[in-house]
């Protein structure tokens, strides 16, 4: 199995696919990381060598904000949001959409489900 940026890699998917586990990775971003480490889009993860992983993995420690340190900006924006009292702010800490949804009927979910507590 591949170890990436803290995320295990499943070995039957494509590369540039797989690549879209880490947080902060999308299917564009994969496939650039896959065209810079000379990388087809149909290898897969259990095809690669050693030096082709750790070529991948150089690449993807380029990207500035993926994994643990998009989850830290993500917390500190909401943080920011809640000290200067903004409506999305104490739309977070009240526990309800702050994205425009309605309440009365949806954002139930988001009402039942403690999301301050997940991370």
């Amino acid at each position: 199995m591949v170890y990436i940026a803290n995320v295990y890699l499943e070995e039957k998917k494509f590369v540039y696919k797989a690549l879209q586990d880490i947080r902060g990775i999308g299917e564009r971003k994969g496939r650039e990381i896959c065209a810079r480490c000379g990388l087809g889009l149909d290898v897969k993860v259990g095809s690669l060598t050693y030096k082709e992983t750790s070529l991948l993995a150089k690449e993807v420690d380029k990207i500035d904000k993926i994994e643990t340190k998009l989850t830290r900006k993500v917390q500190e924006d909401i943080k920011r949001l809640v000290r200067i009292k903004a409506y999305r702010g104490r739309r977070h800490t009240q526990n309800l959409p702050c994205r425009g949804q309605r309440t009365h009927r949806n954002g139930q979910t988001r009402k039942k489900f403690d999301w301050r507590n997940m991370g």
